[in-house]
Order: C-alpha cells, then structure tokens, then sequence
C-alpha cells in the first residue's frame, strides 16, 4: 500500500494569491504637464464613382416604379422591341465611354 503524505495547509494557502507591488515607471508621470500634439479631425473624400455608385443604391421611388413598370412590361412580352433594342446599345456604348 503506497503512503501518500498530508498536505502542507500553510502552502496551499498560498496558491492563487496575488501580491500587490508598486511599480515604478518613469515614463509615466502622475502630474505630467507636457502638452499633448492637438488631433487633427478626420476627413473622408468620395470619388466621382462612389458619389455615382451610391446613386444608383439609393433607390429613389422615381427608380424604384422604372424597375417595377420594366419588370411587368418583360413578364408581360411587351418590352422587347426594336426601338428599347436600339436604346439599350446605345447605353451600353455610352457607358463605354465614360472615363474617371
């Protein structure tokens, strides 16, 4: 049979004890009166394409009623025609050609 020996209660007591100690840190001083450099505030700037982007998300109701009005004329077979066609092309040839 193996003898396993008491526990020393006074050490135990000290497990898990935190000591409280003053550090001393010079770089921080408690009545520092050094001026701080003042923060300058921050400035966002939007590009010409996050202005027009942000347009086209904003979902205007004007925007909103061309969708729906274009969605019913498609489901209803009467959107496709030469005309609308030729507008399309002309679009996609424009947004071709649009620079930064």
């Amino acid at each position: 049979m193996s003898h396993i020996s008491p526990i020393n209660t006074n050490a135990a007591s000290s497990v898990g004890r935190v000591r409280s100690e003053q550090v001393s840190r010079p770089d921080l001083v408690e009545n520092d009166t050094r001026q701080r450099p003042a923060r300058s505030k921050d400035q966002v700037q939007f590009s010409n394409v996050a202005r027009y982007l942000s347009e086209l998300n904003s979902g205007t109701s004007e925007r909103t009623d061309l969708i729906n009005r274009v969605r019913e004329e498609i489901d209803a077979g009467t959107y496709d025609t030469p005309e609308k066609l030729e507008a399309a092309i002309d679009g996609v040839k424009e947004d071709l050609e649009f620079e930064l």
